[in-house]
């Protein structure tokens, strides 16, 4: 019985990828197991608010030709109009750690350019805002060898917004770029 139950927690916490095939796009789509998520408090608008970032990368496969993206899903615990400060869709992001940083520019088309249907890294939030992010394959393997401290919305009003790590675990990453053989 142990042995059931330490094989129940192996595959509760298993980091291998997501794969799916779009039935729209015909894309075979691998997918971060689990998103990094950022975060960033709003105590001036209730205690204990947060905004937050789900961050994630996908391989996308169109008949061997590949490309790869980072999504950016936007959230809050704070229930608020899209317009205020925080509440909007990512547009520019900028990656930052102590090494360096990544900056970023929404592709035209979200989610359809990536060629999925359904959205991806958006648990647990019901509504939520997002972009997504050409990636090379540099860039891909710049974000493998260590996760962003910090994620940047340069763009925000009236300042940037800085969200910091909350959840970030480096073992899906890891294995999302085993299953795409980079």
């Amino acid at each position: 019985m142990a042995a059931c139950h330490a094989l129940l927690a192996c595959a509760a916490t298993d980091p291998w990828p997501h794969e799916r095939l779009d039935p729209q796009s015909a894309a075979h789509a691998t997918l971060l197991a689990e998103p990094w998520v950022y975060s960033r408090e709003v105590p001036l608008l209730a205690a204990n608010a947060r905004d937050y970032l789900n961050v994630g990368v996908v391989a996308i496969n169109r008949a061997g030709q590949r490309t790869y993206w980072l999504g950016v899903v936007a959230w809050s615990t704070i229930d608020r109009v899209p317009s205020q400060p925080g509440g909007g869709q990512p547009g520019r992001v900028r990656l930052g750690r102590p090494d360096g940083s990544l900056d970023l520019s929404p592709a035209a088309g979200g989610r359809e350019a990536v060629g999925l249907e359904r959205p991806a890294f958006t648990r647990p939030a019901s509504r939520f805002t997002e972009s997504w992010y050409v990636l090379s394959v540099d860039q891909l393997r710049w974000l493998s060898e260590m996760p962003p401290s910090v994620v940047e919305l340069p763009e925000a009003e009236p300042q940037a917004l800085v969200f910091e790590k909350w959840r970030v675990r480096r073992k899906p990453m890891a294995a999302f770029i085993t299953a795409i053989g980079l």
